[in-house]
């Protein structure tokens, strides 16, 4: 896992915080540079001194390296890497994926990669089977012709390469998904599952049991987790640093609630907003977001769709961390091109 400088500069200015306390040191630090006097570094550094230094680095270096993942996300890791190997599928490709993992009685980790809705028939589902630190996956569309662009019937990397350039115009977005609906419908196999408004009821309240009881169990302060989701994001993607200074914290959960008109009441969640139970973990929620510019406006020709900016690695990023014991349970990436964030 990469070292964040920030990380380093954190272990180093909380190392050296002493110097605060010692107002002479500041002042004569001060005096030393209007006086400009020569650099410090020319100066031979003491034993002491360099060990210090090279204790400090070596921490940072170590907090780094020691972000934890639990067994589950550490397959879930290695599945997405074998993904990306074999069939080209990139972290923004997933988007367009809904990916699930479960846990067999012999250890082993299944995670599948399928497609939403209208593209579910014809991304068909990619399976991942990760053990003893090895991940071995498959496509159930495997040899079949992916060739033709949309108008094919098994939808691969090609299809996914052009979904992530056209899903930046809503008028070809919608397109694609129309075709892919109609292909599913052509073979028997599109779905449109609807849910009771009573079972959508007894889903939110287990959501507050669930988000309550993390919260109670909560062990680790929530400075902690953000520094630890943030470096987990940071390293997991590859973040460069002007690619992290971007980064914004979602700091304020709302939720929208639909009083049957026009007008919707937006109300603040309560302090377990943040809090959930994943995979029967209590975790806390580490948002992040990272988008380059606003929304571009309408342009003449443009038939009122919305073509937006997106580059590279931008979206939203979503890290749960265990609040007993700091681990990662699990992890999301979502570019925003597919609508499903």
């Amino acid at each position: 896992m990469k070292t964040n400088k920030k990380t380093i500069q954190s272990a180093m200015d909380a190392r050296l915080s002493f110097l605060d306390e010692m107002p002479s040191c500041r002042a004569a630090v001060q005096h030393r540079i209007a006086q400009e006097e020569e650099p410090v570094m020319k100066k031979k550094l003491s034993l002491g001194l360099v060990f210090a230094v090279a204790l400090v680095l070596l921490t940072a270096a170590a907090l780094a390296a020691t972000l934890l993942l639990s067994p589950r996300a550490g397959a879930v890791r290695l599945a997405d890497q074998a993904l990306e190997e074999k069939y080209g599928i990139t972290a923004e490709m997933q988007t367009f994926l809904a990916r699930e993992e479960k846990e067999l009685p012999d250890g082993t980790v299944e995670v599948t990669y399928s497609g939403f809705a209208e593209t579910e028939y014809v991304l068909g589902v990619y399976t991942a089977v990760v053990k003893d630190g090895k991940a071995e996956i498959t496509w159930n569309r495997d040899g079949e012709d992916i060739s033709g662009g949309y108008d094919a019937d098994a939808w691969g990397l090609p299809q996914l390469k052009q979904m992530t350039e056209d899903s930046r115009n809503d008028a070809l977005k919608q397109k694609y998904l129309d075709r892919a609906m109609a292909i599913a419908k052509e073979h028997d196999a599109f779905r449109d599952d609807d849910v009771s408004s009573e079972a959508d009821e007894n889903y939110f309240n287990e959501i507050e049991a669930r988000k309550t009881a993390a919260l109670k169990a909560r062990k680790i302060s929530e400075k902690e987790m953000i520094a630890v989701g943030r470096e987990f994001i940071i390293s997991n993607y590859g973040l460069n640093e002007e690619q992290a200074a971007r980064m914004e914290l979602y700091t304020n959960f709302q939720a929208q609630v639909d009083n049957g008109n026009e007008e919707t009441e937006i109300i603040e969640a309560g302090d377990n907003g943040w809090y959930d139970m994943i995979n029967g973990k209590p975790c806390f929620m580490v948002e992040y977001l990272l988008y380059s510019h606003d929304e571009v406006p309408e342009q003449e020709g443009m038939d009122e769709t919305v073509r937006w900016p997106h580059e590279e690695k931008d979206g939203y990023y979503v890290v749960y961390v265990n609040v007993e014991t700091g681990e990662i349970e699990e992890y999301v990436y979502n570019s925003g091109l597919a609508g499903q964030g």
